[in-house]
């Protein structure tokens, strides 16, 4: 089974990373009462933040790695798109290199910050993919899950190879 590459804003890893986490939590606050007891409030949930480990190879590794750092550089929120995982709409908080890069391979870590926005409230019947874009960029500025996008739109074979100016049915 091949893997669908992560992707953000453009940038598509030639080898998903080795290894990813996602740490999630909420705001929760206990208030004591005068009369001993305790009340849990429970506020909202934070922003999730994405963290992995990774390898870039191949003769180009430094290459790969700059054009990684140059896209950090840049700023900006963009869709995070991880295969098998909902999309998330991200910033580039962290990235660093690991050890000593070696001449086909270079070892590096990153980290990813959610952005909790609000997701548009009128639903389009279809999204024109734009430059740079997946099926998971749809997925995430529509609201619309992959799985029905996948099934609404069959002549898309793979999520990650939709071409500019596509129009995806959403409905």
């Amino acid at each position: 089974m091949k893997l669908v590459p992560m992707r953000f804003k453009g940038f598509e890893w030639h080898h998903n990373p080795a290894e990813i986490s996602f740490e999630c939590g909420k705001q929760v606050n206990e208030l004591k009462s005068p009369n001993g007891g305790a009340y849990i409030q429970n506020m909202e949930r934070r922003n999730m933040v994405i963290k992995g480990k990774g390898q870039l190879f191949g003769e180009n590794c430094l290459e790969q790695f700059d054009r990684l750092f140059r896209l950090f550089r840049q700023g900006g929120a963009g869709v995070l798109a991880i295969d098998k995982i909902e999309p998330v709409f991200a910033v580039f908080e962290n990235l660093k290199i690991l050890g000593k890069p070696k001449p086909d391979m270079l070892e590096y870590e990153f980290v990813f910050r959610e952005v909790m926005e609000k997701k548009q409230k009128s639903k389009p019947k279809v999204y024109v993919i734009g430059e740079n874009e997946s099926l998971w960029d749809a997925a995430y500025k529509t609201g619309v899950k992959i799985d029905t996008l996948v099934m609404l739109n069959p002549e898309i074979k793979r999520p990650d190879e939709v071409t500019a100016g596509f129009e995806v049915r959403l409905c």
